[in-house]
């Protein structure tokens, strides 16, 4: 074992690195974000640079609901501060004041400062993380039958009227602003046009895990399987040893791209579901798989220094060497996941060594939180800003809590 690497098998360097990641959650991350996401009247701002400064940006969906499942998962399994508290009702107010759409349901793309829509369309993907928020703020408001709940279970309910293919099962990428079909519904313009995408499949798939966790609905239930059972038959494509990307209306893979850290995220989320659905087929399925993902990132898509790299192909070659923090987040997380399952400790050194480099390079203890992009040298790329339409607290949030919670004594 490399000197640098703790022997995890041992408890001290356990507890020792989860005191790490609540330091950084409690002390760094999320005063950052509580201080510095809203204006003075409690609005969320769309964008603040490296430099601290605001910038002019949309008021995105992915970032409303990503504030509210962070400040509400953080008062509910951090415990509650009355700083967290205050961000978590602005963030929840947010959601629905600007967000949801008082005539259609669901909530838009994206508004401006007044919360006046700019992108009124329906992207799954977002309806996906306004229930995923949900879930996380019914847990926060602890009550049986939460307000946040019966919302969760309303977006539900639209999602399963119009985002599912009947035909070929999944999930269309969005609809117009009344639900009726888009022809094109792109999460960005760096996407290729593509009508099913393994990111949107993913969040629908965390989504409905979270809200079959809080409330046993039959139709959730069967959405949560299907979905699973895509992931697992159609969109990992053992040949390639990776998750597909972009996929036709009827499942054939449209591009040769890769993104190992969706990969990393992917194959943890699927051991989630299927432990939410209690199924021991599906459990064995999906750890036998995450150790397998593991393998292929491990191998492919993580750099000499511990770091993981943006996208890359099917034939090995890497397109994006850029680091985003993201992909080392989600990589602690997926490594350490398979190594629970596995036993490989190569895995533990992995999730390690991710988390190393998070700590030397993304980290920033001058102005708070993290920064999000580097270049492949481990400089900050201040055309990324910290907090914008994509740049959020989600995935280092979770990942905290995530290992907190993984790396506590076995009670």
């Amino acid at each position: 074992m490399h000197p640098e690497i703790p022997d995890f098998n041992q408890a001290e360097p356990r507890s020792q690195w989860a005191a790490r990641w609540r330091d950084e959650l409690t002390l760094n991350v999320l005063p950052w974000w509580q201080r510095q996401i809203f204006d003075a009247e409690g609005r969320v701002l769309g964008a603040r640079g490296n430099d601290g400064q605001p910038r002019e940006a949309p008021r995105s969906a992915v970032l409303g609901t990503r504030l509210l499942w962070a400040f509400a998962s953080a008062q509910h399994r951090l415990g509650a501060t009355a700083e967290g508290g205050r961000a978590a009702h602005r963030a929840w107010a947010w959601l629905n004041q600007a967000l949801i759409d008082p005539v259609d349901g669901g909530v838009f793309w994206s508004v401006d400062g007044d919360g006046r829509p700019l992108q009124p369309h329906k992207q799954t993907y977002a309806q996906a993380f306004a229930i995923y928020a949900l879930c996380a703020c019914h847990a926060w408001q602890a009550k049986d039958d939460s307000p946040a709940l019966r919302q969760a279970l309303g977006f539900f309910e639209l999602l399963q009227a119009h985002a599912f293919d009947p035909a070929d099962g999944g999930c269309w990428e969005g609809r117009m602003r009344d639900w009726r079909p888009l022809a094109s519904a792109r999460l960005s313009d760096k996407e290729p046009p593509a009508p099913k995408t393994m990111n949107t499949m993913l969040h629908v798939l965390e989504a409905l895990t979270e809200l079959l966790r809080h409330h046993r609905v039959p139709a959730v239930e069967a959405r949560l399987r299907e979905l699973l059972a895509l992931f697992l038959d159609r969109i990992w494509l053992p040949g390639q040893a990776c998750f597909g990307l972009y996929f036709s209306a009827d499942w054939r893979v449209l591009t040769p791209d890769v993104s190992w850290g969706h990969d990393i995220e992917t194959a943890w989320l699927l051991v989630r579901a299927a432990d939410v659905l209690a199924d021991a087929a599906l459990q064995a399925r999906t750890r036998t798989l995450a150790v397998q993902v593991a393998d292929a990132v491990l191998a492919r898509g993580v750099a000499p220094d511990g770091s993981v790299l943006g996208e890359g192909r099917f034939d090995g070659s890497v397109t994006d060497e850029r680091r985003h923090w993201w992909c080392q987040a989600e990589a602690v997380v997926g490594f350490w996941d398979a190594w629970q399952w596995g036993g490989d400790s190569r895995h533990a050194q992995a999730a390690w060594r991710a988390w190393r480099y998070i700590d030397r390079h993304h980290v920033d203890r001058a102005g708070g939180d993290w920064f999000k992009t580097l270049d492949p040298q481990g400089r900050p790329l201040d055309s990324v800003p910290k907090a914008g339409p994509w740049e959020c607290p989600y995935h280092h949030v979770r990942a905290g809590l995530e290992m907190i919670e993984r790396l506590a004594p076995a009670s």
